[in-house]
């Protein structure tokens, strides 16, 4: 039944994104992927839908695979995506258009895994509120340039998804979220039009680009950039060729300047105007990549792979690494507009000359006219006649100034007659009263408070936030340790960590796994030698390739049990870890067989089974380079730590 649910979404949302644009042009009026220098025109306005639909696993990751905890997995032929927006651009004036568009995004993976991870999900992406502003130019030459403006707002949903959608995506410091950047980015460029058809010739050729700007530091500047040439044989159709892409301009944290990996993309198709408001296009998206290896040779499309990974964290802190995919390696698109024009404004009506301002009134099919005469009138009684009120309608008694609106003084919006702060300095929030707003009671006001929802009765410092004195996160009432240093990581009492608990923190702690009651020196490490698991763990040798204990091994092992004897409240996990040598299968079962292998022997000695438990991490957590010899000799070891039950 929950497979069925899903075939049915599935459907619907095919039916429903089948004409969905692909998020890089929206509302455009040639093409699927270019951009042009002309505007709508005033109070016109234009709304659609458009998208892409691509059908083949390498759309999700170069190779089509992806690995999540050590396991490789990869995507299966049912695998596809979807590509959505839904658009309205409105023409503000003759040369100034202003645009919304909302992306939605579809995402099929089926294999194991997928589920968990959000890879076979429905989600929103980011909000981008765009501009055009055409040069003043005259419209019938055939040269146009327009300013583009964009900003990005990030309504997309995180740990969802897989290909990331925009270049600009990526984050080189942190996980990467497919459907959104996870914070504003904004846009400009600039967009050049060549109209050959204003001298009979068929032809029309737009050019655009700009930088994109994310405001994440793990985020590169993007250039955004497309251009479109249009063959105009017939007044319903237009044949186009669009080239698109985006381009990293910066190396970011793992993420190297590679300007060859992101998206690139040819997209041949048809324009049919089917009727004077109403615009069908489609096309057929196909990356340059294709073009490079058109056998899809595995070994060529993985190829740079490790210069561009993707570390992407789903549900449950399930974490999964990806070649970066920049497209799909080719793609259905296609889009559907539909425009409205907007209303000629009524023209005015000018009195004769010499007649007085006239008020009518309409009753059933007889039209009565009054004469008022507004140089001498004052109809609200404020003292200022009607010819010269610019607020003809204000209540009796209320002081007004010399245009007859009611006087406010400090200029905050409340009149001086209701005004209980009347010289509240300008710029100030005020409330109903015009006294400062201070939503918070904390004696700042709104204006200045930048934390103005703060509890009452909080001690807050000039800005309005709660006082913290060590300035380590935490406020004074709840900070347990008040004069932390600054700069100094904390838990959530505002005390430094301290994991073995032995009164030295951490970041002091050079034996930060010691039982608890072993006497210990100054910098944490227990004054018996024997007492010292860090020690201890040193003497803990196997045989080559194998989880058989060395004869040197069972006089530390010994030492180990005597300690755990002495301590009968400590409780050991026996970790088994590797180097990157083998396979991740090999690797993950000896590790596991060697910690099992200590924690049997403890058990010899008299541990209770209770107290130990044995877990082996393989080769996924190295404390050195597996590129060096030294490095790999110092992955290869077992590690003693303390556990509370």
């Amino acid at each position: 039944m929950k497979f069925t649910n899903k075939v049915i979404c599935s459907a619907l949302l095919a039916a429903g994104l089948s004409f969905a644009h692909s998020g890089i042009v929206a509302g455009g009026t040639e093409g699927l992927r270019q951009i042009n220098a002309q505007t709508l025109g005033q109070w016109n306005v234009v709304v659609g839908t458009g998208g892409t639909f691509a059908a083949d696993a390498w759309a999700f990751t170069r190779g089509g695979g992806y690995e999540v905890n050590g396991s490789r997995y990869a995507f299966d032929d049912y695998t596809f995506a979807m590509t959505g927006d839904f658009f309205v651009t409105v023409g503000l004036l003759d040369f100034l258009d202003l645009g919304l568009s909302i992306p939605l995004y579809y995402d099929h993976a089926q294999e194991a895994p997928a589920g968990s991870m959000n890879m076979w999900t429905v989600a929103r992406g980011d909000l981008n509120i765009n501009a055009k502003v055409r040069a003043p130019l005259d419209t019938n030459k055939i040269f146009s340039v327009a300013l583009l403006l964009d900003a990005y707002v990030p309504t997309g949903e995180t740990q969802a998804g897989v290909r990331p959608r925009h270049a600009w995506y990526l984050n080189g410091e942190d996980y990467t979220h497919p459907y959104t950047a996870n914070s504003w980015a904004f846009g400009a460029g600039l967009a050049f039009s060549l109209d050959f058809t204003k001298k009979n010739i068929p032809i029309r050729w737009n050019i655009a680009g700009g930088a994109v700007i994310p405001l994440e530091d793990g985020e590169a500047v993007t250039l955004e950039y497309s251009s479109g040439l249009n063959f105009v044989p017939l007044s319903f159709v237009d044949f186009f060729l669009d080239f698109s892409g985006e381009m990293r301009l910066q190396s970011k944290g793992d993420l190297d300047f590679a300007p060859f990996a992101d998206p690139m993309l040819l997209t041949p198709g048809m324009r049919f105007h089917v009727t004077r408001n109403i615009d069908l296009a489609m096309g057929l998206d196909v990356a340059v990549r294709t073009l490079k290896n058109l056998g899809f040779d595995y070994e060529k499309e993985v190829e740079g792979c490790s210069d561009v990974p993707v570390h992407y964290q789903g549900e449950d802190g399930r974490v999964a690494n990806f070649c970066y995919a920049p497209t799909p390696l080719w793609a259905g698109a296609a889009m559907l507009t539909i425009r409205f024009g907007g209303a000629e404004p009524a023209p005015q009506r000018e009195n004769p000359q010499g007649l007085p301002q006239r008020d009518t009134l309409v009753q059933r099919d007889t039209v009565i006219v009054f004469m008022v005469d507004t140089t001498q009138h004052d109809f609200d009684q404020d003292g200022v006649v009607d010819s010269l009120d610019k607020c003809p309608n204000t209540p009796q008694g209320v002081e007004v100034d010399s245009a007859g609106c009611p006087k406010d003084t400090d200029k905050d919006g409340v009149p001086d007659s209701f005004d209980k702060c009347p010289n509240t300095a300008e710029g100030v929030e005020v409330d109903s009263t015009g006294c400062p707003k201070d939503s918070d009671s904390d004696g700042i006001f709104d204006t200045f408070d930048k934390c103005p929802n703060t509890a009452q009765g909080t001690e807050v410092d000039s800005t309005g936030c709660p006082k913290d004195s060590d300035k380590d996160g935490v406020p004074d009432m709840k900070d347990k340790c008040p004069n932390t240093p600054e700069g100094a990581q904390v838990d959530s009492l505002g005390c430094l960590p301290d994991f073995d608990k032995d009164g030295v923190p951490d970041n002091k702690d050079k034996c930060p796994n010691t039982l608890q009651g072993v006497a210990i020196d100054t910098v944490g490490c227990p004054l018996n030698k024997k007492e010292n698991l860090d020690e201890l763990k040193k003497g803990i040798q196997f045989k080559l390739n194998s989880a058989k204990l060395t004869t040197k091994s069972y006089g530390t092992l010994d030492d180990i049990a005597r300690l755990m004897k002495k301590f009968p409240n400590a409780n050991l996990e026996v970790q088994g870890h590797t180097d990157d040598k083998g396979t991740d299968e090999y690797n993950m079962q000896l590790s596991q067989k060697r910690a099992q292998a200590v924690m049997d022997y403890l058990i010899t000695k008299g541990i209770d089974r209770s107290r130990l438990c044995a877990v082996g991490y393989g080769r996924t957590m190295p404390i050195a380079s597996n590129n060096e010899r030294n490095g790999r000799e110092k992955n290869r070891r077992v590690e003693m730590v303390p556990f509370e039950k």
